[in-house]
C-alpha cells in the first residue's frame, strides 16, 4: 500500500496544513487523516481506489497534490 501516490496523483504530506477539504471532496474515500500529537496531515489510505478525478488537486490551496 502506497501512502504517497496513486496511479494518477502524487502527494507531499509536508505541505499539508490539515484543513481536511480534500478528504471531504474525494468521491472514493481515497484520502485519510493522520492525527497523532503534532503530526496532522493526509495520506492515501486506499491508493488503488483513486479514479484520477483530480478533485483533491483542485481543492487544495497548499499544493499538496500533483499530477503524475
Amino acid at each position: 500500500m502506497n501512502k504517497k501516490q496513486t496511479k494518477f496523483i502524487l502527494l507531499d504530506p509536508h505541505r499539508c496544513v490539515a484543513c481536511w477539504e480534500c478528504v471531504e471532496v474525494c468521491p472514493k474515500q481515497v484520502i485519510g487523516k493522520v492525527q497523532f500529537l503534532w503530526h496532522k496531515h493526509i495520506v492515501f489510505k486506499d491508493a488503488d481506489a483513486c479514479i484520477g478525478c483530480k478533485k483533491c488537486i483542485k481543492t487544495c490551496k497548499q499544493q499538496v497534490f500533483a499530477e503524475r
